[in-house]
């Protein structure tokens, strides 16, 4: 019989737990699926040349968070 192996938990997921489930960000998780947006732009990034793009996936996430909590990408 195989022995199963612990799970050793991460520094992230550890924090990730202690958000309250009624969560604004753990319900835009849950409710949007944002896949869609690799898919979408897929075209648009080259996989050859240059370096690997981040996944739109992500700079869409990103975006959501600068609108939600109103962060600024410029230096004032």
């Amino acid at each position: 019989m195989l022995k199963s192996k612990s799970k050793q938990l991460t520094l992230y997921s550890i924090l990730y737990d202690k958000i309250p489930n009624d969560h604004v960000l753990k319900n835009i998780d849950k409710a949007v699926d944002f896949s869609f947006t690799n898919q979408l732009l897929e075209g648009a990034y080259s996989k050859r040349f240059g370096r690997p793009a981040k996944k739109p996936e992500m700079m869409a996430k990103l975006l959501i968070l600068q609108y939600l909590y109103n962060l600024s990408d410029t230096n004032v």
